[in-house]
């Protein structure tokens, strides 16, 4: 704010101008286009290990990619229908149940 005016600009942006207010409006969205990439290198690299109730590392992958799927498609679509909702439905049900292992 200069003089007491606001710029032009900042209308579109957060009230702390972090990030651009489009990205509020579609965190979900903003997210998925920040994870998607993010577990697609998880899955290339040469982990060490899986979770316990993961058979083994060609599973663990298995259920990466799925979760991957469900990112990207949200990066795509705003309104999911059958397919796609099942999809992304069962990829974020894998994401919130090893969230906390997709580290190495």
């Amino acid at each position: 704010m200069k003089n007491g005016k606001q710029s032009k600009d900042s209308e579109h942006w957060s009230h702390k101008h972090d990030f651009p207010i489009e990205e509020v409006w579609n965190t979900n969205n903003t997210l998925a286009r920040l994870i998607a990439p993010r577990l697609i290198a998880y899955k290339e690299l040469d982990k060490h290990g899986h979770p316990p109730d993961v058979e083994n590392m060609t599973q663990w992958n298995h259920i990466i990619q799925k979760m991957i799927d469900a990112f990207e498609l949200m990066k795509e679509v705003t309104c999911l229908f059958d397919k796609e909702g099942t999809i992304f439905s069962e990829g974020l049900e894998l994401f919130c149940k090893y969230y906390r292992y997709l580290w190495d």
